[in-house]
């Protein structure tokens, strides 16, 4: 391959401004820190953390479906969520008899919840069962239809206030009796043995009980036994579909095919709507079926209600919630101590700039209780793994029940409230330097998506003094900053300028470095001609710090799949710069393209390397591939940093013999495009005469090489 293939605008080849005994040495550092094992785990950390961070505050928020109520309304009828809606009197808020009118009702329009016949199964064989779910899921309807069938004489709802641990209760015979009580000591003391006790009395009288649970209550710790997590509500559209039979012919039923109604219940049914907002929404659709309302009427009036419901949420939290509802926007779907610490900071600052207005009332430990905490967030704690130095643990995580919150509640928080515009830039500027490269990424995006309303003061007083510290978790921070920033169309022109004055050469170190790791982020994927001609001149440099950037950029890029021959192109031309310092950078994003990035396959031992994988799969991928692969072969100085890399692709193989195929393949035509004969056969052998060396791999590989060898 000639020189000619590095032609790029605006650039003269320059001989190499180092002296050349130092190449070697350059190049053993190439090497060492292309398959740095704790460099590639960051990297993954931090490309991972920057998409979830952008997944969790994902779009505009126009509606969503929790607790919108639009006033009296006559549908008078349970819909399977929850409890009857509608007109005066129905409900089962009462205790007592519930009437077999109301359960006939019931079972002629409930959709029963995927889990349903396991609660069936289980009350069956278990007198008292403990059933957790959300506010609004339908366990109240559940839990009567479940009753209704399973006892004869039908259902009685227990006072709120009775003790079950009194053993008091005077249970009649064959009857369902449910009981939904508010106080959450009694759900904290009624231990296994209570349970027990309770359960043999209600066998007694051939009875059984629910207790309905909210899923953040805390239970005894030995009630495990009686308690049966519900899982997934019912479906929305069906539920809907049955409702509007009672009120609608079968030919109007067409107004759920609508384009308009199907986007409202996809949303609708993502976010767990309560009884009385699907008793609503069917009434709106009964209007918008007989041509009552407009559908854009209806989908205006509910947009607005939520608006006014969100701010009355959001405007009405305590001085405790406020500050964890805005740490947990931040950092949505993360462990629990990370949100607790980061609201308890946000916390003592608004603490102390309030008392120097005489109005601070400060903090207490032992204030709020998680669970009250997390209600009042509108927020729930799930299992989650967290990947650490020495494995992967089991952690609670913490999220909002809307998932749409997050961007919203911080767009709110900005317009509304401009006195803690800095008090809330400050703490996360404090947070981008975080010593947890999740925790910095999701700082930088959210004053990422802050800066869409303020970008030149986020640019000063965050985003600039983070690219400029020199601290890799600040200027991970100021890369997730810029993402938001960039999907902007009036702010992106702006961020393009600014990451080019930024690489300049008369540039502090620190800000040329976050520049340039940023242009293979949202930014330079939406602007990849220029993305790539700033970063080869990046390349140019033999500062170590700078060429880990541009390696960083071009692995994001090529890991677009628009991009990736694109990269494979470019890299061509930079392996045959006669600038040292472009040529030596092009072959460390060589290798740590191979040593970096793996692909999944059906029935594989482990992951494949990407790029042997790409080889196998596309003759374009394959042609560049080689030719990569050979230039680092027959570079001076870099065929050891090579045929260590092969080997490593070789005991992978020797661990997945499908991955045998694929390689050898890879190698013939290694093989054909080196310069040095037998160079590949002679490695091969050699490792495989080492102890514990891959010798099935090899054996199989050579006969793959001697075949073609034959041809």
């Amino acid at each position: 391959m000639s020189d000619s293939e590095e032609s790029v605008a605006g650039e003269t080849p320059a001989a190499d401004p180092e002296p050349i005994e130092d190449a070697e040495a350059e190049a053993n550092k190439i090497r060492e820190r292309a398959t740095d094992a704790e460099r590639r785990r960051e990297s993954r950390a931090v490309a991972s953390a920057r998409f979830e961070a952008l997944g969790s505050m994902d779009g505009r928020l126009s509606l969503t479906a929790n607790t919108v109520i639009f006033g009296s309304t006559q549908v008078g009828t349970l819909i399977g969520r929850d409890n009857y809606g509608g007109g005066s009197g129905a409900g089962f808020e009462r205790s007592g008899q519930v009437e077999p009118r109301k359960l006939r009702d019931l079972e002629q329009i409930f959709v029963p919840p995927p889990k349903f016949e396991q609660l069936c199964d289980r009350l069956g064989s278990q007198s008292v069962l403990l059933l957790r779910a959300p506010k609004g899921w339908g366990r109240t309807a559940t839990a009567l239809r479940a009753l209704s069938r399973q006892c004869a004489s039908g259902v009685h709802k227990l006072s709120p206030d009775a003790e079950l641990r009194s053993l008091d209760i005077e249970f009649d015979r064959c009857t369902g009796y449910l009981f939904d009580t508010p106080h959450s000591q009694q759900l904290r003391t009624l231990s296994e043995f209570h349970l027990e006790q309770l359960g043999r009395r209600l066998v007694e009288v051939e009875s059984r009980l629910i207790v309905v649970v909210d899923d953040q209550a805390e239970l005894s710790p030995d009630a495990g036994p009686f308690v049966l997590d519900v899982g997934e509500p019912a479906d929305v559209t069906a539920i809907l579909r049955k409702h509007l039979l009672r009120q609608l012919a079968e030919d109007d039923l067409g107004v759920l095919s609508r384009l308009e109604v199907a986007a409202l219940l996809s949303m609708v049914e993502e976010h767990r709507p309560s009884a009385h907002e699907l008793v609503n929404l069917a009434a709106r659709l009964v209007d918008v079926a007989v041509g009552r309302i407009d559908i854009d009427e209806m989908v205006g009036r509910y947009a607005a209600a939520e608006d006014n419901r969100f701010r009355q949420w959001f405007d009405e939290l305590d001085t405790d919630t406020r500050p964890f509802a805005i740490a947990l926007a931040v950092f949505n779907n993360m462990p629990l101590h990370i949100v607790s610490e980061a609201g308890r900071a946000l916390a003592s600052s608004i603490v102390d700039a309030e008392a120097l207005d005489g109005a601070g009332s400060g903090q207490t430990v032992f204030g709020v209780r998680s669970t009250e905490l997390l209600s009042r967030a509108q927020a729930q704690l799930y299992r989650s793994h967290e990947d650490t130095l020495y494995g992967r643990i089991t952690v609670y995580a913490v999220r909002f029940v809307d998932e749409r919150f997050p961007q919203r509640l911080l767009e709110y928080a900005w317009q509304e409230y401009p006195a803690a515009h800095q008090l809330v830039r400050d703490w996360l500027r404090e947070l981008g330097g975080s010593d947890d490269l999740r925790a910095s990424t999701r700082a930088g995006v959210a004053v990422g998506l802050l800066s869409t309303f303020e970008f030149e003061y986020a640019r000063r007083l965050v985003i600039e003094p983070w690219a400029d510290s020199g601290q890799r978790h600040d200027q991970y921070a100021a890369i997730g900053a810029l993402q938001f920033s960039s999907l902007q169309p009036e702010l992106a022109p702006l961020v393009a300028e600014m990451l080019e004055a930024w690489v300049q050469p008369t540039q502090p170190m620190a800000r040329r470095v976050t520049a340039t790791a940023a242009l293979g982020s949202t930014v330079g994927q939406l602007m990849p001609d220029r993305a790539l001609r700033l970063l080869r001149r990046s390349a140019r440099s033999s500062d170590p710090d700078l060429r880990d950037a541009v390696c960083y950029s071009m692995i994001e890029l090529f890991s677009s799949r628009e991009l990736d021959v694109r990269v494979l192109r470019d890299l061509r031309r930079w392996t045959v710069s006669r600038r040292r310092g472009v040529r030596y950078t092009g072959f460390l994003c060589i290798l740590q393209l191979s040593f970096d990035l793996v692909a999944e396959t059906v029935g594989g031992v482990e992951p494949w390397p990407r790029l042997v994988w790409l080889a196998d799969q596309s003759d374009e991928h394959r042609d560049h591939i080689v030719v990569l692969f050979a230039r680092l072969m027959q570079a001076p100085y870099f065929p050891p940093a090579a045929y260590a890399e092969i080997k490593r692709w070789v005991q992978i193989a020797e661990r997945d013999p499908q991955f045998r195929g694929p390689l050898g393949r890879l190698l013939v035509d290694l093989e054909t495009v080196d310069q040095n004969d037998g160079m590949v056969p002679f490695h091969l052998r050699e490792w495989a005469g080492e102890d514990g060396g891959p010798r099935a791999a090899v054996d199989e590989l050579l006969t793959m090489l001697d075949a073609k060898q034959g041809v």
